[in-house]
Protein backbone atom coordinates (compact mmCIF):
# COMPACT_ATOMS: atom_id res chain seq x y z
CA UNK A 1 0.00 0.00 0.00
CA UNK A 2 1.47 3.27 -1.02
CA UNK A 3 0.94 5.98 1.32
CA UNK A 4 1.25 9.61 0.52
CA UNK A 5 0.15 12.72 3.08
CA UNK A 6 -0.78 15.80 2.12
CA UNK A 7 -2.12 18.80 4.98
CA UNK A 8 -3.65 18.46 7.92
CA UNK A 9 -5.96 21.58 8.52
CA UNK A 10 -8.00 20.11 11.47
CA UNK A 11 -9.62 16.54 12.33
CA UNK A 12 -13.11 14.60 12.31
CA UNK A 13 -15.44 15.93 14.75
CA UNK A 14 -16.73 12.41 15.42
CA UNK A 15 -12.86 11.35 16.74
CA UNK A 16 -10.70 8.40 16.14
CA UNK A 17 -11.71 6.27 19.13
CA UNK A 18 -12.87 2.84 19.73
CA UNK A 19 -16.53 3.36 19.09
CA UNK A 20 -16.16 5.51 16.03
CA UNK A 21 -14.15 2.67 14.39
CA UNK A 22 -16.76 0.46 15.47
CA UNK A 23 -18.93 2.39 13.81
CA UNK A 24 -17.31 2.94 10.61
CA UNK A 25 -16.35 -1.32 10.44
CA UNK A 26 -20.02 -2.10 10.92
CA UNK A 27 -21.13 0.95 8.16
CA UNK A 28 -19.17 -0.89 5.36
CA UNK A 29 -20.33 -4.10 6.61
CA UNK A 30 -24.01 -3.31 6.45
CA UNK A 31 -24.39 -0.72 3.71
CA UNK A 32 -22.08 -2.85 1.34
CA UNK A 33 -24.94 -4.49 -0.45
CA UNK A 34 -26.38 -0.42 -0.95
CA UNK A 35 -22.84 0.45 -2.10
CA UNK A 36 -22.58 -2.49 -4.63
CA UNK A 37 -25.78 -1.18 -6.22
CA UNK A 38 -24.87 2.51 -6.97
CA UNK A 39 -21.83 0.69 -8.89
CA UNK A 40 -23.90 -1.27 -10.30
CA UNK A 41 -25.70 1.61 -11.57
CA UNK A 42 -22.90 3.91 -12.30
CA UNK A 43 -21.18 1.31 -14.24
CA UNK A 44 -17.61 1.31 -12.73
CA UNK A 45 -15.71 -1.20 -15.30
CA UNK A 46 -12.50 -3.38 -15.25
CA UNK A 47 -9.23 -0.97 -15.50
CA UNK A 48 -11.21 2.37 -13.89
CA UNK A 49 -9.56 4.57 -11.21
CA UNK A 50 -11.99 5.39 -8.60
CA UNK A 51 -11.56 7.27 -4.88
CA UNK A 52 -13.36 6.95 -1.90
CA UNK A 53 -13.19 10.34 -0.14
CA UNK A 54 -13.58 10.09 4.10
CA UNK A 55 -13.08 6.42 3.55
CA UNK A 56 -12.27 6.03 7.06
CA UNK A 57 -11.37 2.77 7.85
CA UNK A 58 -12.62 0.76 4.99
CA UNK A 59 -15.38 2.85 3.67
CA UNK A 60 -16.28 1.19 -0.11
CA UNK A 61 -12.49 0.31 -1.05
CA UNK A 62 -12.95 -3.38 -1.13
CA UNK A 63 -15.86 -3.21 -3.65
CA UNK A 64 -13.88 -0.68 -5.73
CA UNK A 65 -10.83 -2.85 -5.86
CA UNK A 66 -12.89 -5.56 -7.01
CA UNK A 67 -14.72 -3.78 -9.98
CA UNK A 68 -11.88 -1.73 -11.17
CA UNK A 69 -9.38 -4.97 -11.01
CA UNK A 70 -5.51 -5.33 -10.80
CA UNK A 71 -5.53 -2.74 -13.92
CA UNK A 72 -7.15 -0.12 -12.17
CA UNK A 73 -6.74 2.39 -9.29
CA UNK A 74 -8.04 2.78 -6.13
CA UNK A 75 -7.32 5.57 -3.41
CA UNK A 76 -8.87 5.96 -0.29
CA UNK A 77 -8.33 9.27 1.41
CA UNK A 78 -9.49 10.63 5.09
CA UNK A 79 -8.59 13.52 7.21
CA UNK A 80 -7.55 10.99 10.22
CA UNK A 81 -4.42 9.23 9.58
CA UNK A 82 -5.09 6.82 12.48
CA UNK A 83 -8.49 5.63 10.80
CA UNK A 84 -6.83 5.72 7.40
CA UNK A 85 -4.34 3.57 8.43
CA UNK A 86 -6.59 0.81 9.78
CA UNK A 87 -7.97 0.61 6.16
CA UNK A 88 -4.44 -1.68 5.23
CA UNK A 89 -6.11 -5.35 4.75
CA UNK A 90 -4.22 -8.38 2.85
CA UNK A 91 -4.64 -8.78 -0.38
CA UNK A 92 -6.59 -4.61 -1.07
CA UNK A 93 -4.49 -2.94 -3.58
CA UNK A 94 -5.22 0.89 -2.53
CA UNK A 95 -3.29 4.18 -2.75
CA UNK A 96 -4.34 6.34 0.69
CA UNK A 97 -3.82 9.96 0.51
CA UNK A 98 -4.20 12.20 4.62
CA UNK A 99 -6.20 14.60 3.17
CA UNK A 100 -9.04 17.13 3.62
CA UNK A 101 -12.05 16.58 1.41
CA UNK A 102 -12.37 19.60 -0.31
CA UNK A 103 -8.79 20.78 -0.21
CA UNK A 104 -6.90 17.20 -1.67
CA UNK A 105 -4.11 18.64 -3.81
CA UNK A 106 -4.70 15.74 -6.48
CA UNK A 107 -4.75 16.73 -10.03
CA UNK A 108 -7.72 17.44 -11.97
CA UNK A 109 -9.76 15.51 -14.29
CA UNK A 110 -8.01 11.98 -12.62
CA UNK A 111 -10.40 9.73 -11.68
CA UNK A 112 -13.66 7.78 -13.41
CA UNK A 113 -15.45 7.58 -10.39
CA UNK A 114 -15.53 9.77 -7.41
CA UNK A 115 -17.34 8.75 -4.16
CA UNK A 116 -17.84 9.51 -0.98
CA UNK A 117 -20.78 8.34 1.72
CA UNK A 118 -21.59 9.38 4.92
CA UNK A 119 -18.97 12.52 4.64
CA UNK A 120 -21.14 15.88 3.54
CA UNK A 121 -23.29 15.60 6.79
CA UNK A 122 -19.84 15.79 8.81
CA UNK A 123 -18.54 18.73 7.10
CA UNK A 124 -19.42 22.78 7.61
CA UNK A 125 -18.97 23.63 3.68
CA UNK A 126 -20.19 20.31 2.08
CA UNK A 127 -20.77 22.39 -1.16
CA UNK A 128 -16.56 22.75 -1.31
CA UNK A 129 -16.23 18.91 -1.27
CA UNK A 130 -18.14 18.12 -3.89
CA UNK A 131 -16.94 20.88 -6.01
CA UNK A 132 -13.74 19.50 -5.24
CA UNK A 133 -15.38 15.87 -6.26
CA UNK A 134 -16.14 17.67 -9.32
CA UNK A 135 -12.45 19.03 -10.36
CA UNK A 136 -10.51 15.41 -10.11
CA UNK A 137 -13.07 13.89 -12.25
CA UNK A 138 -12.60 12.91 -15.77
CA UNK A 139 -15.00 14.47 -18.30
CA UNK A 140 -17.30 12.17 -18.21
CA UNK A 141 -16.50 10.58 -15.03
CA UNK A 142 -18.99 10.04 -12.24
CA UNK A 143 -19.48 12.08 -9.00
CA UNK A 144 -21.19 9.63 -6.62
CA UNK A 145 -22.71 10.70 -3.09
CA UNK A 146 -24.12 8.86 -0.15
CA UNK A 147 -25.69 10.70 3.15
CA UNK A 148 -28.23 10.49 5.34
CA UNK A 149 -31.55 12.50 6.32
CA UNK A 150 -32.22 11.62 9.60
CA UNK A 151 -35.88 13.12 9.83
CA UNK A 152 -37.40 9.66 9.18
CA UNK A 153 -35.61 8.18 11.89
CA UNK A 154 -38.07 6.63 14.09
CA UNK A 155 -38.82 3.49 16.40
CA UNK A 156 -41.90 1.51 16.74
CA UNK A 157 -43.66 1.45 19.42
CA UNK A 158 -42.91 4.99 19.81
CA UNK A 159 -41.19 6.62 22.42
CA UNK A 160 -40.74 10.30 23.62
CA UNK A 161 -37.40 9.55 24.71
CA UNK A 162 -36.55 8.48 20.92
CA UNK A 163 -37.63 11.73 19.53
CA UNK A 164 -35.86 14.06 21.97
CA UNK A 165 -32.84 12.03 21.34
CA UNK A 166 -33.19 12.36 17.54
CA UNK A 167 -34.25 16.20 17.87
CA UNK A 168 -31.25 17.02 20.49
CA UNK A 169 -28.96 15.23 17.71
CA UNK A 170 -29.83 16.57 14.39
CA UNK A 171 -29.56 20.18 16.95
CA UNK A 172 -26.47 19.10 17.91
CA UNK A 173 -24.99 19.09 14.19
CA UNK A 174 -26.42 22.28 13.24
CA UNK A 175 -24.82 23.86 16.05
CA UNK A 176 -21.43 22.77 15.01
CA UNK A 177 -22.59 23.95 11.29
CA UNK A 178 -23.41 20.55 9.77
CA UNK A 179 -26.66 19.24 8.35
CA UNK A 180 -27.79 15.45 9.34
CA UNK A 181 -30.59 16.07 7.06
CA UNK A 182 -28.29 16.54 3.83
CA UNK A 183 -29.11 13.24 2.12
CA UNK A 184 -32.44 14.97 0.73
CA UNK A 185 -29.81 17.83 -0.84
CA UNK A 186 -27.73 15.37 -2.75
CA UNK A 187 -28.88 15.78 -6.38
CA UNK A 188 -29.19 19.36 -5.82
CA UNK A 189 -25.81 19.65 -4.26
CA UNK A 190 -24.03 17.88 -7.73
CA UNK A 191 -26.48 20.03 -10.27
CA UNK A 192 -25.08 23.19 -8.46
CA UNK A 193 -21.55 21.72 -9.29
CA UNK A 194 -22.02 21.23 -12.60
CA UNK A 195 -22.77 17.99 -12.85
CA UNK A 196 -24.86 16.68 -15.38
CA UNK A 197 -27.51 13.47 -15.93
CA UNK A 198 -28.18 13.53 -12.10
CA UNK A 199 -29.85 10.42 -10.62
CA UNK A 200 -30.76 10.04 -7.51
CA UNK A 201 -32.84 7.39 -4.92
CA UNK A 202 -33.50 6.52 -1.46
CA UNK A 203 -33.01 3.77 0.66
CA UNK A 204 -34.20 2.73 4.58
CA UNK A 205 -32.94 -0.26 6.41
CA UNK A 206 -34.98 -1.82 9.60
CA UNK A 207 -33.39 -2.93 12.77
CA UNK A 208 -34.34 -5.02 15.23
CA UNK A 209 -32.60 -6.04 18.53
CA UNK A 210 -29.01 -7.26 18.25
CA UNK A 211 -28.77 -4.97 14.63
CA UNK A 212 -25.62 -2.97 15.20
CA UNK A 213 -27.58 -0.39 13.92
CA UNK A 214 -30.41 -1.00 16.43
CA UNK A 215 -28.86 1.01 19.42
CA UNK A 216 -26.70 3.15 17.28
CA UNK A 217 -28.43 6.77 18.26
CA UNK A 218 -26.97 5.86 22.14
CA UNK A 219 -23.43 5.57 20.32
CA UNK A 220 -23.86 9.22 18.62
CA UNK A 221 -24.70 10.20 21.79
CA UNK A 222 -21.93 8.74 23.27
CA UNK A 223 -19.96 10.29 20.61
CA UNK A 224 -21.91 13.81 20.98
CA UNK A 225 -22.36 14.17 24.23
CA UNK A 226 -20.00 17.28 24.78
CA UNK A 227 -22.43 19.22 22.80
CA UNK A 228 -25.81 18.80 24.15
CA UNK A 229 -28.01 21.07 24.88
CA UNK A 230 -28.85 19.56 28.66
CA UNK A 231 -26.21 16.64 29.41
CA UNK A 232 -28.65 15.49 32.32
CA UNK A 233 -31.55 15.37 29.83
CA UNK A 234 -29.87 13.49 27.88
CA UNK A 235 -28.33 10.79 29.95
CA UNK A 236 -31.58 10.31 31.30
CA UNK A 237 -32.88 10.24 27.96
CA UNK A 238 -30.51 7.66 26.59
CA UNK A 239 -30.69 5.23 29.31
CA UNK A 240 -34.67 5.33 28.42
CA UNK A 241 -34.41 4.79 25.16
CA UNK A 242 -32.02 1.49 25.46
CA UNK A 243 -34.44 0.22 27.94
CA UNK A 244 -36.93 0.36 25.43
CA UNK A 245 -34.99 -0.68 22.08
CA UNK A 246 -34.05 -3.92 24.38
CA UNK A 247 -37.51 -4.78 24.10
CA UNK A 248 -38.13 -7.89 21.65
CA UNK A 249 -40.91 -6.00 19.73
CA UNK A 250 -39.03 -2.34 19.08
CA UNK A 251 -38.11 -2.15 15.69
CA UNK A 252 -36.49 0.93 14.25
CA UNK A 253 -36.48 2.70 10.86
CA UNK A 254 -32.56 4.08 10.02
CA UNK A 255 -32.04 7.64 8.39
CA UNK A 256 -32.73 7.36 4.64
CA UNK A 257 -29.26 6.80 2.95
CA UNK A 258 -29.77 9.25 -0.49
CA UNK A 259 -27.35 8.27 -3.52
CA UNK A 260 -27.06 10.49 -5.94
CA UNK A 261 -24.41 10.61 -9.01
CA UNK A 262 -23.74 12.65 -12.06
CA UNK A 263 -21.55 12.64 -14.95
CA UNK A 264 -18.48 16.03 -15.06
CA UNK A 265 -19.08 17.30 -18.68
Amino acid sequence: MDTHTAPRPDGYWLGDGPDEVEHLLAQAEVYAPEADELLDRVGLRPGASAIDLGCGVLGILPALSERVGAGGRVVGLDIEPRLLARAARPGLAVETVVADAARTGLPAATFDLVHERTLLLNLTDPEAAVAEMARIARPGGIVALQDPDATGWVCDPPHPAFERLRTELMASFIRTGKDFTIGRRAARLLRDAGLEDVETRATARVTHPGDYYHTFILTLCRLLGAHAADPDQLAADAAAVREHLSRPDTITCQPLLWQAWGVRP
